[in-house]
């Protein structure tokens, strides 16, 4: 089977999307050739050659963030049309309705190829990313209208598909009732686990990365606005202030890192936090942190089905996410980690006060995730792709 996978991203920029595209591209090129067309923040096309099964074609568009190279490509029509009459694809599996990907669609159904499509954003995360003034984002991002408004929008894209699929099988009754036509599953996201049970002595992490706190409340991620962080360095004070040895650490970059850090000197927290950077998803570094910590911590409201909590499960922490239906679904209440009232760094702290204080709850709660993410490696996942790809094609 020939597969095309389209995404606006790809690594090294780092996303959900782009990292779970590359996740599944990896693991069909095993057996299946797979050609995957993407961005580059370069002025010329490339082609590379990841494996001989896995050909990634490199096209230039608008690049937006200095820091993280996020590109929107262009729809490069003429370009798309000639790697899909090169490559002769059975199937083509859309990540997003860019422009690269609405061309990409238009020569599907010129060539009668079957196109599937998944679904990676919430409603809140349109919203987060269009409106910066806080407190109006966060009322609109959870009315329900406009939710409706932006899954109807999104539906007339994915009505021309033959197959929507989404991480999170929450999100499904709310793309339903914003009149989708096409046929729409849950598939969750994949990752390779083993990339994260990779381990060094905790007293060794502290002194690599001169972390004081042995306690590590861990964020890995995008530092940008729609991820709320400045909630959780508010949450943060008073748990320093009753737990010293806590530490807060940040993974990532992005536009909100310089604020971040302004904040973590006003709130005088500089020896107890600590922005680490980016580190890639393969690097065994990001693996030794996450084993290293007690617990994740993410305040954001627009996760779908996020790779770093499924990473940090792997890794046993707890998860603590803000209390959404997207994100209940994934995250049982004490089972899984705890939620709390989404933009309520006082809920939030007390979610991560309760975590510090109950260390049988803690334990109970590592055990479940370790358990629980054998599920989403990518091996398995990645075989649902596959069958939902054969019955398209059959």
């Amino acid at each position: 089977m020939k597969i095309l996978l389209v995404s606006a991203t790809y690594p090294p920029y780092a996303s959900g999307v782009s990292t779970s595209t590359a996740n599944l591209a990896l693991q069909l090129s095993k057996k299946h050739p797979v050609t995957v067309i993407t961005s580059t923040p370069n002025k010329r096309p490339q082609t590379q050659t990841l494996n001989p099964r896995l050909t990634l074609h490199l096209l230039p568009g608008i690049s937006f963030n200095f820091k993280t190279n996020f590109t929107l490509p262009y729809p490069h029509l003429k370009k798309v049309k000639t790697i899909i009459n090169s490559f002769h694809p059975d199937i083509i599996h859309l990540q997003d309705f860019s422009p690269l990907g609405f061309s990409t669609l238009n020569l599907a159904q010129e060539n009668h190829l079957p196109t599937i499509i998944t679904h990676h954003f919430t409603a809140e995360y349109i919203v987060k990313s269009i409106i910066p003034a806080k407190k109006l984002s966060h009322r609109l991002s959870l009315n329900s209208t406009s939710q409706q408004i932006i899954y109807r929008l999104v539906n007339l894209f994915y009505n021309h598909c033959q197959l929507v699929t989404v991480p999170n099988p929450a999100l499904i009754p709310f793309i339903k009732k914003a009149k989708l036509k096409t046929p729409i599953i849950s598939i969750p996201n994949g990752i390779i686990t083993k990339n994260f049970t990779h381990k060094q002595p905790l007293s060794q992490i502290l002194k690599q990365y001169h972390i004081k706190g042995s306690k590590i409340i861990l964020f890995v991620g995008r530092l940008d606005l729609d991820k709320s962080l400045d909630l959780l360095l508010e949450a943060f004070k008073p748990i320093h202030h009753h737990n010293p040895q806590t530490s807060l650490v940040f993974i990532g970059d992005g536009n909100q890192r310089k604020k971040l850090i302004r904040l973590t000197h006003k709130y005088r927290l500089t020896p107890a936090v600590h922005f680490l950077g980016k580190l890639d998803n393969q690097n065994q570094a990001l693996s030794h942190i996450y084993n290293a910590a007690y617990l994740f911590a993410n305040p954001s409201i627009i996760e779908n089905h996020s790779l770093a909590f499924l990473e940090a499960m792997t890794a046993g922490l707890p998860i603590i996410a803000s209390n959404l239906p997207v994100q209940s679904n994934l995250i049982k209440p004490n089972h899984h980690g705890l939620l709390f009232e989404p933009n309520n760094p006082a809920a939030l702290a007390t979610a991560i006060q309760k975590l510090l204080l109950d260390k049988k709850l803690h334990q109970a709660i590592s055990r479940n995730n370790k358990k629980l993410s054998k599920q989403y490696n990518i091996t398995s996942t990645s075989q649902q792709y596959l069958q939902a790809y054969q019955q398209l094609i059959s």
